[in-house]
């Protein structure tokens, strides 16, 4: 829309220029001609006629271009001809020195020249507010606005040349003219990017954004966005049986329904601005894309699960009956979504997969959805129902805590035990925290889980301690997510859910990976010590995966280092995997801390880290995470004290 820039470029010059004649009219008052006389305003009577009429003939070329059929257009050549010519006859008597003829001159031809250019510009004005309405053609509308802008580019001409001659009253009328112009313009834009009927943005409106997201998603990595490609199963049977009027009144509603589905927000971007940043998600667009189409650019997109997600509830907002030429009619869509995550160079290639995604979903039976890509549609599908169903996972009892062992490795007695999420999903059987946490992480159903966690946890270990006697006492670790862990009101609730549970808080430990301690340490430090001080134990979780770094660590309240398991599994493969080992207990002793190796699934590897003077160990060797009641067998049972001191001693 070339024209329509040049347009709104004028029409800013002719705005500010406006602003001038205004502060010279009120400076000048009614002397204008003295003014001239005394040369006050010497820099426009120093500009020569024959540039001012290069300027003109060249924006009435530019008007020559586009053909009226009423005839309109022409008519402003002859008034600015006029126009024109009189004002080189009048340039001259200023050039010359003869004022007062001037000033007749003027007097006689500024009003009537300036009525026959101001009419001929308001008809032509009506007229291509008439074409506008009738036509959406690209072509057209740009036409329109190149010869928008030569009107007004002709208007700032000729008012440059009248500074200091009946400023005031001419001044009024251009500013009325103007306007006029700006309103037309406005008009044309909004003609130009959306769809008279629906009111919607359009086709073109729509490839301009969707320009604007394949570009930003190439310059950043984390950007990705969707396009849902609608079409509306069996149309055409609505227009043929109810006719065309019905057809448009069914546009009309399956619209506004589908407005109600997308996300908002106040911000947009101006066409072609792709250098600003990635804007909050919310940013939608909705677009009627062709007769019986709708698009959505769906921008600033999480992954393929929320195109999906977008698409499922356009389809719940299509349940209700629509009444079209009396009748209540049952109406659906065929969707297809494409993803930006696959990479496109082109817009092009974008509508191209998600059109075909759109006729497989309309070849399998009307009223579904599909993503291009089947891979990347199951993948969606499943992560969409992998959430839904973990939202309903506590109320319905489905999350469980399991148990695993923290063995001593001076004497083989246990220590205590590491709490571990589970979850019994119907359908799918016991399945692992690291198949669902990040979902759980990403949606903020961590804090309610890890809430629950450790409020079982601490209740099951206060039941342990009266059914088993021990001294020490057991212990129970429960680990703590990045989102649990910048909880403004953590410490309360660990406070009071120990008071709930009764645990000792000596009993509780605290566990947290290197990332989440470094990513505020002082506050980090501050919870620590706060929860040091209630007599929670404090540990830090996978050591060696994160920062790996203990001059980090040393500035933190801690009592406990947990060697991750691949610092384990890789001690026996070379003397210098061993000698990091030793290195890390060493520190860790330094610092006060106690170390905890997990992953031990071989007695050798048990018997090694005690020589190398770590304390605790947990692993499959000792057991696999357990339920309560095994857990209960396993603390009870003879074993704890026996069987794990005869293994290490061995």
């Amino acid at each position: 829309m070339v024209g329509l820039s040049q347009s709104n470029k004028r029409r800013h010059g002719t705005e500010t220029l406006l602003y001038q004649l205004d502060a010279n009219a009120q400076a000048l008052g009614s002397n204008e001609w003295e003014a001239i006389a005394d040369s006050n305003i010497n820099s426009d009577v120093g500009e020569t006629s024959q540039q001012f009429r290069r300027e003109i003939l060249t924006e009435l070329q530019m008007i020559d271009a586009f053909q009226d059929r009423e005839g309109l257009v022409d008519r402003v050549k002859p008034a600015a001809s006029t126009y024109l010519s009189d004002m080189d006859e009048e340039f001259a008597l200023i050039s010359n020195g003869r004022l007062d003829d001037a000033r007749k001159l003027n007097d006689s031809r500024v009003d009537p020249d300036f009525d026959l250019l101001d009419q001929a510009i308001r008809q032509a004005i009506a007229r291509f507010e008439t074409e506008t309405r009738h036509s959406s053609q690209t072509a057209l509308l740009g036409s329109i606005g190149i010869l928008l802008g030569s009107l007004v580019s002709i208007l700032v001409l000729t008012f440059h040349f009248e500074r200091g001659r009946h400023l005031q009253k001419t001044n009024a009328r251009l500013q009325d003219l103007v306007t006029q112009l700006s309103r037309s313009q406005d008009k044309l834009i909004h003609t130009a990017y959306h769809d008279s009927l629906t009111h919607l943005p359009n086709r073109t409106r729509f490839m301009d954004r969707l320009k604007q997201c394949v570009k930003r998603a190439n310059r950043h990595e984390d950007y990705t966005f969707a396009v849902v490609l609608m079409d509306i199963d069996q149309f055409k049977i609505v227009n043929d049986s109810l006719g065309h009027s019905a057809g448009d009144e069914l546009i009309v509603l399956i619209s506004e329904r589908l407005n109600g589905s997308i996300r908002r927000d106040e911000s947009d971007v101006q066409p072609g601005n792709v250098n600003g940043p990635i804007r909050r998600p919310g940013n939608d667009l909705l677009a009627r894309y062709g007769g019986d189409e709708f698009a959505i650019l769906l921008d600033d997109i999480r992954d393929a699960s929320d195109g999906i997600r977008v698409a499922e509830r356009i389809q719940q907002a299509l349940i209700p009956l629509f009444l079209v030429g009396g009748r209540q009619l049952q109406i659906t869509l065929s969707t297809g979504i494409a993803v930006s995550i696959t990479g496109y160079s082109a817009a092009e290639g974008v509508l191209r997969d998600a059109d075909t995604a759109m006729h497989g979903a309309k070849a399998l039976g009307k009223s579904r959805y599909l993503i291009c890509d089947p891979e990347m549609h199951a993948a969606a599908v499943n992560r969409l129902e992998l959430e839904d169903d973990l939202r309903q996972a506590a109320s319905r009892s489905e999350l469980l805590v399991y148990y695993q062992p923290i063995v001593s490795l001076e004497d083989g007695r246990l220590s205590g035990f590491e709490a571990l999420i589970r979850w019994q999903r119907p359908g799918f059987g016991l399945v692992a925290p690291a198949e669902f946490i990040s979902v759980a992480e990403e949606t903020g159903l961590i804090a309610p889980i890890g809430a629950f966690v450790l409020r079982e946890a601490c209740r099951q270990m206060h039941a342990w301690h009266l059914q088993f006697a021990s001294d020490p006492p057991l212990t129970i670790a429960v680990n703590f997510s990045g989102k649990q862990f910048i909880q403004p009101d953590l410490l309360e609730r660990v406070v009071q859910i120990l008071r709930e549970t009764g645990l000792d808080p000596r009993s509780l430990g605290v566990e947290f990976t290197e990332s989440v301690a470094m990513q505020d340490a002082d506050r980090t430090a501050r919870i620590l010590r706060e929860l040091k001080a209630l007599g929670v134990h404090t540990s830090v979780d996978d050591f060696g995966t994160g920062y790996s770094s203990l001059s980090h660590l040393r500035r933190l309240p801690l009592d406990i280092l947990k060697l991750d398991r691949s610092f384990v599994s890789e001690m026996e493969e070379s003397d210098e995997n061993r000698e990091i080992v030793r290195t890390i207990i060493s520190l860790a002793h330094i610092l006060g801390m106690h170390v905890v190796a997990e992953g031990i699934e071989k007695v050798e590897q048990a018997n090694e880290l005690r020589s190398l003077g770590c304390k605790y160990a947990q692993g499959y060797f000792f057991s696999k995470p357990m339920n309560q009641f095994d857990a209960e067998t396993f603390i009870g049972s003879d074993l704890r004290k026996t069987r794990f001191s005869g293994l290490l001693h061995a």
